[in-house]
């Protein structure tokens, strides 16, 4: 028997058919040649920060660069978890719950307060990424991450991943539909702000924690990102014309927006089909399920009358339906549509001593495609 917890199931397949929870704590796993780096969790709070602490443009130029893009987009102060790689190790590797030196230990540091993962890679010279247009070390950090998100869910701390779309060989057809990769933990950006085949997943998260998380990081209104320029592999975003394409294969890629110039991020596309198929899912209901484990806490242990016949006592249970109901529209009451909750009265509590309680969230609804019937009109 486990201890005495809180558990909560997400149910995933449903939209086929006050506790103080933080929209984003994030972390980033970078690539470091400082030795003392290495397997280092550190927490910044600014640029200059993060270069007191070793993560200087002279002795650290990838790290810096996407560590400072992500101040500039965030416009502001803001905690942020470093955790430094070797350049001999994988995306994958690092991203695999066993690995010692990797993203275990990263979220274990943060205490379980990290809700939202991005990781890039400078490979050593001699690394061959494959010959496809991806680097094959993607799909497979793709695959890795999904065994450390759902042991993260279990524990109550859920997480999202943004993993670097790392451009192998741009002048290749891709073959590579992340959307068909089962995972709504993780997303693949494409795009990046240096012509070498690296992604700005700095910016995606620096968006992502610079609102709410109901707000997606596509969101017209939020004006453009802070980039100037956009690559895919070697190649300017401009000149490409297979984007919407890549887009539509389930990458979370860039785009332009007509009468507006600069980059805005497309539809935030998770590599999955299902409830969490888009990012402001997964993180509406990772921010849904700490809020319950909190507010659940407190009654660990706690005793619960029943009827002669064996059911609930319908007060009680209505209190304990309320109370995560207030919690809830509490701390996120304009980020949702609905929220129910639910105690069946009829559970055997006396012999199990588990409570099962259904809780279901009704995200908002978002415009992702307008379409507009404009035609001329003899009267109107």
């Amino acid at each position: 028997m486990s201890f005495p917890q809180v558990k909560v199931n997400v149910a995933n397949g449903n939209l086929m058919q006050s506790v103080a929870v933080l929209d984003a704590v994030p972390a980033l796993m970078l690539t470091v040649s400082t030795e003392s780096l290495v397997a280092k969790t550190q927490e910044v709070y600014s640029l200059a920060d993060a270069e007191s602490k070793g993560y200087t443009a002279e002795a650290e130029p990838f790290a810096h660069r996407l560590i400072e893009e992500y101040y500039n987009e965030l416009g502001g102060s803001q905690r942020l978890f470093l955790f430094g790689t070797a350049a001999s190790m994988t995306m994958a590797e690092a991203l695999t719950s066993a690995e010692a030196n990797g993203v275990s230990k990263l979220l274990r540091d943060g205490r379980g307060d990290i809700n939202l993962v991005a990781i890039a890679r400078k490979p050593q010279s001699d690394y061959q990424p494959g010959t496809a247009f991806l680097d094959s070390d993607v799909p497979a950090a793709v695959t890795a991450c999904k065994t450390v998100g759902e042991a993260m869910q279990t524990a109550n701390t859920p997480v999202r991943f943004i993993i670097e779309g790392r451009v192998a060989n741009a002048g290749k057809t891709n073959d590579y539909k992340p959307q068909d990769a089962t995972n709504g933990y993780a997303c693949v950006l494409l795009g990046g702000t240096s012509p070498d085949g690296s992604a700005a997943v700095s910016v995606l998260m620096a968006r992502a924690c610079k609102y709410g998380s109901h707000i997606k990081v596509g969101n017209g209104q939020n004006g453009v990102l802070s980039v100037q320029q956009i690559y895919v592999g070697a190649d300017k975003y401009e000149d490409r014309v297979d984007m919407e394409t890549l887009h539509d294969a389930g990458f979370l890629t860039f785009m332009h927006r007509p009468g507006s110039a600069g980059y805005y991020f497309g539809r935030d596309n998770m590599c999955s089909k299902d409830d969490f198929r888009i990012l402001v899912h997964g993180r509406i209901i990772d921010k849904a399920q700490r809020i319950a484990a909190a507010t659940y806490a407190p009654y660990i242990e706690t005793g619960i009358t029943m009827n002669s016949d064996g059911t609930i006592n319908a007060t009680e249970a209505t209190d304990i339906e309320n109370t995560l109901e207030q919690a809830i529209l509490s701390s996120m009451g304009d980020q949702i549509s609905q929220v129910s909750v639910y105690v069946d009265l009829n559970q055997d509590i006396i012999n199990t001593s588990t409570i099962n309680i259904q809780l279901r969230i009704m995200p908002l609804g978002y415009l992702t495609w307008i379409t507009v019937s404009l035609g001329l009109a003899a009267t109107l």
